[in-house]
């Protein structure tokens, strides 16, 4: 299982935008996928907890989905190159 909060950060650290799209230009497919995975997973979590209020960052669903996208569109310039 990947660590999501390598790339987007974690208990109130927060990962700058320019050293996130390099982390994401060096994992190779197999980790994009996986990542992309734990992500939907947490996007799912998360919106579960927003039902019951119980979210402490609200913010981070925003996050985690420009990461999926992002994700996804460094694995469609590999596939394209």
């Amino acid at each position: 299982m990947a660590d999501l909060n390598k790339y987007l950060g974690g208990a109130g650290k927060s990962v700058k935008l320019h050293t996130q799209r390099e982390l994401v230009r060096n994992a190779d497919n197999d980790e994009l996928n996986e990542l992309i995975a734990d992500a939907q997973k947490e996007i799912f979590e998360q919106r579960t907890g927003a039902l019951m209020q119980q979210l402490s960052n609200p913010m981070r669903v925003r996050a985690i989905r420009k990461f999926v996208a992002r994700a996804h569109t460094e694995l469609a310039a590999r596939r394209n190159a």
